[in-house]
């Protein structure tokens, strides 16, 4: 038998055990509670992580439906912004010269704006006009017939020229125009594909209010000076340009009577008293009437530049359109002289025609660009060189390597027309449609007018003079750096020497 001392310490122990063992129990049901609120947060979480994810994701592929396809938006009150006199009487031919000078003109202030991408940029023109009221007015002044809506085939043309122009008949309503571009400024504002905006419609200030949000964003808009500015703009601290080889600079009253009595082909019958003022025909003097040079359109000045014309000859800069380097350039050589280097009487080198891509090479290219770059000296140039080039060396099709000489063609090779490189891509004439030989043109006023009749085929340079050359375009871009450059043996001019950064630069520019 136990005493009563045993028993009662027994009792006592049993008691601490079921203590021991109830305190177990709730520590156990405590952490079991806080791992089951683990759990749920942790599931919370996961739930908040995946729809943040796929909103990531969604936001990722709307990023990249807003880089394909980018553009520029050029809005024109039609009812301010009169195409030249000579543009309107052509009637439908006019109107598909006058969307070339636009394209063109509009390309060449987006180089100065985007820079090398400004080349997969395309333009999109929107132009509103009371047509039936522009009929009346240009038919008083003999530019058009007297039938109702004579404007009609020269709108017509305008909008059939190019895929993204479009002239648009507004109506005869006050506001009609201005209120499609307030819509159209609105919606294409702030949209990314957008990249740039030229505004026309600084004639009027009412659009002045639908600007001044955008007061200083030079990245995003530029306004276009037409034959009347008013000074509202001015103060918005937006980039102004002028676009002289494609509107009117002078007002139209409609009764045929304007400030100037010049046609815009012909130059100046007897030079000027006072200066002439640069910065008109560069489409940025600020001044307007109250300049205190002379405003002359581009194109009615004698060439004064520093590049040299042929036989000491000062000449009218005469515009080429892409017709005539059409009929006047041979599209590709002859077999019979492959391997050999067109020039005319003078010795100048001639390029063969490039004619500009259509929007659907543009999109190819753009395509296998995005993928990766192609390599203009394997592709154009026959050969790279280069081991480790960091560009593309596979097949590319037709239409992608037309669109790479014609980018690489609106370069000028720093040789210029004595040029007697076989594998030179760059451009040694200009074949910009309408170009004046004025900026932002990066060929010298020489390359404007060169005969372009071939009289003889000239053998290249050999392969050992041509690595004695050392030229910099036909090498990649990380040996160009690591090499001396010296002069060209086919000329003493300080123009054939080819120095490594302007040709890097050149290669950056054009996105290859």
């Amino acid at each position: 038998m136990l005493a009563d001392a045993d028993i009662h310490a027994l009792d006592t122990d049993l008691g601490a055990v079921v203590l021991q063992n109830q305190q177990h129990h709730d520590n156990l049901q405590a952490l079991l509670g806080k791992f089951r609120q683990l759990l749920d947060n942790y599931n919370n979480l996961k739930s908040d992580y995946e729809e943040e994810k796929e909103a990531r994701e969604k936001y990722k592929r709307l990023a990249r439906g807003q880089d394909r396809n980018p553009f520029v938006l050029v809005l024109v009150d039609g009812d301010g912004y009169l195409f030249k006199e000579y543009l309107v009487k052509a009637g439908s031919e006019g109107g598909i010269t006058a969307a070339r000078l636009l394209h063109d003109s509009i390309r060449e202030l987006l180089h100065d704006r985007l820079g090398s991408q400004a080349d997969q940029c395309r333009v999109m023109v929107r132009i509103y006009a009371n047509v039936l009221g522009l009929s009346k007015s240009l038919a008083r002044s003999g530019y058009v017939g007297h039938e109702a809506r004579s404007l009609s085939p020269f709108v017509a043309s305008f909008t059939r020229a190019q895929d993204l122009f479009d002239f648009v008949d507004a109506g005869d309503k006050k506001e009609g125009a201005d209120y499609k571009i307030r819509e159209m400024f609105r919606l294409f504002a702030d949209n990314n594909q957008c990249k740039h905006i030229f505004f026309a419609g600084c004639h009027d200030s009412g659009y002045s209010s639908l600007l001044t949000p955008y007061r200083g964003r030079t990245d995003r808009i530029t306004l276009l000076k037409g034959a009347s500015f008013h000074s509202e703009y001015e103060r918005l601290d937006l980039p102004v340009r002028e676009l002289p080889s494609v509107f009117m600079s002078t007002p139209f009253s409609g009764n045929g009577h304007h400030t100037t009595t010049l046609p815009p082909s012909q130059p100046p019958t007897a030079a000027p008293s006072r200066q002439i003022c640069k910065h008109y025909q560069k489409g940025i003097c600020r001044y307007g009437n109250a300049c205190i040079k002379v405003h002359i359109p581009q194109g009615q000045q004698l060439s004064k530049s520093d590049d040299p014309l042929p036989s000491g000859r000062e000449a009218i800069i005469s515009t080429r359109n892409q017709d005539y380097y059409a009929s006047n350039l041979v599209r590709n050589i002859s077999p019979t002289w492959q391997g050999s280097i067109p020039t005319n009487t003078a010795g100048d080198r001639i390029d063969t025609y490039c004619p500009i891509p259509s929007s659907e090479a543009w999109e190819a290219y753009t395509h296998r660009a995005k993928i990766h770059k192609p390599c203009n000296n394997y592709h154009l140039g026959g050969d790279c060189g280069n081991k480790n080039c960091d560009y593309d060396h596979t097949p590319i099709d037709s239409t992608s390597l037309d669109v790479m000489k014609h980018i690489l063609r609106q370069h000028p090779c720093p040789t210029g027309p004595s040029c007697r490189s076989l594998k030179c891509y760059l451009g040694h004439i200009c074949q910009k449609d309408g170009c004046r030989a004025t900026k932002p043109c990066k060929f010298p006023r020489y390359a404007h007018i060169l005969d372009l009749h071939i009289a003889t085929w000239v053998t290249p340079l050999d392969r050992r003079e041509f690595e004695k050359r050392d030229f910099g375009h036909f090498r990649s871009h990380s040996h160009s750096q690591s090499h001396s450059h010296s002069p060209s043996p086919v000329s003493e001019s300080s123009g054939d020497a080819h120095s490594a950064g302007s040709i890097d630069s050149l290669i950056h520019e054009v996105g290859f």
